[in-house]
């Protein structure tokens, strides 16, 4: 960890690390292509440590086959190691305005949560969220099956956090796949 930064109070959780990539340290990631611009060299990105989250400089990043990052002060493929599976936090104030409503951001239970169908006028309870690749996806119970529905911000109308409810324009035939 090196390098000064003021303090951060919010944050804001982009994605993930995944395996070491190379000898040199490089670490590959999972995250939407939207996030990728506010990985930088020079800026920092926190990673959960053991429940705490810890600042680290990005040195480099390369997006060719795989989108990999390279942190300050990591030296070599077995310091890499130590770090996969951490989830990677940006602090909120850097965050876009449209980027912030994101709902990978919301720090309740999915499962507290409701999808409401604007054009149909149906309330749908989440029963879980799964995560794909490239895109968060709730499952709720329609007709005693699970169906999917991306929590994609194109879909997104509002999420009204008091209520706790997604309102939704969901295209015509997706609750029927």
């Amino acid at each position: 960890m090196s390098a000064q930064f003021t303090q951060v109070k919010d944050f804001f959780l982009i994605g993930k690390t995944l395996k070491s990539h190379g000898t040199a340290g490089y670490m590959r990631l999972m995250i939407e292509d939207r996030f990728k611009g506010y990985l930088k060299p020079g800026s920092f990105v926190f990673l959960d440590l053991d429940g705490s989250r810890v600042p680290f400089r990005i040195a480099d990043t390369d997006e060719g086959q795989h989108f990999v990052m390279l942190l300050e002060d990591i030296n070599g493929k077995q310091e890499s190691d130590t770090l996969t599976g951490k989830e990677l936090w940006v602090p909120m104030d850097q965050i876009k305005p449209r980027h912030q409503k994101s709902l990978r951001n919301i720090k309740e239970k999915w499962e507290d949560y409701r999808i409401h169908d604007q054009a149909k006028g149906i309330d749908y309870p989440i029963l879980r969220t799964e995560e794909y690749p490239q895109q968060l996806m709730a499952v709720i119970d329609i007709l005693g099956r699970d169906v999917l529905v991306p929590l994609n911000d194109q879909l997104i109308l509002e999420v009204d956090k008091e209520q706790k409810i997604i309102v939704m324009e969901i295209p015509e035939g997706l609750l029927d796949l």
